[in-house]
């Protein structure tokens, strides 16, 4: 069957997750009520507009949501709900505006789109891969105008 017929969760499992593993966001946990998590990606990660996806976190700090799609929808259209994800994200040290977390992501394990949530004038963009944790921590100690490379 050809990946454009895939189901998201096939999506997340044959591409997301292994887009992640490779930007050093291992391991892939599953949602524990009450658990602090330290490093990696939590699956299916409460907010109060829902679950996002994945939550990245680096040294017990959300730091990013990620939304998985399947490969047939364009994440760029669906990055607005990532952007749901960090207005809704509690117990985050982080305030930028109405967002709770500094970054979110869209994927359909092919395109990812990013965002930096913590100035109003920043706009998304397409990338070819996921920041790695240490890119993440660098882009937040730098200016929230910061050019990416």
């Amino acid at each position: 069957m050809p990946d454009e017929n895939w189901n998201e969760h096939r999506t997340r499992k044959q591409y997301i997750d292994k887009l992640l593993i490779g930007s050093k966001w291992g391991p892939i946990l599953e949602f524990e009520e009450g658990k602090n998590y330290a490093q990696g990606s939590v699956e299916e990660y409460p907010t109060q507009t829902g679950p996002c996806d994945y939550a990245l976190f680096c040294k017990r700090q959300p730091l990013a949501a990620v939304e998985g799609k399947k490969v047939s929808v364009g994440p760029q259209n669906v990055l607005q709900q990532a952007q749901r994800y960090a207005r809704g994200f509690q117990n985050s040290p982080f305030t930028f505006g109405q967002y709770h977390l500094p970054f979110i992501y869209s994927t359909n394990g092919k395109i990812i789109w990013f965002q930096d949530l913590r100035h109003p004038l920043n706009r998304s963009r397409e990338i070819a891969a996921i920041h790695t944790p240490n890119a993440l921590e660098e882009f937040l100690s730098s200016s929230p105008l910061h050019k990416y490379s």
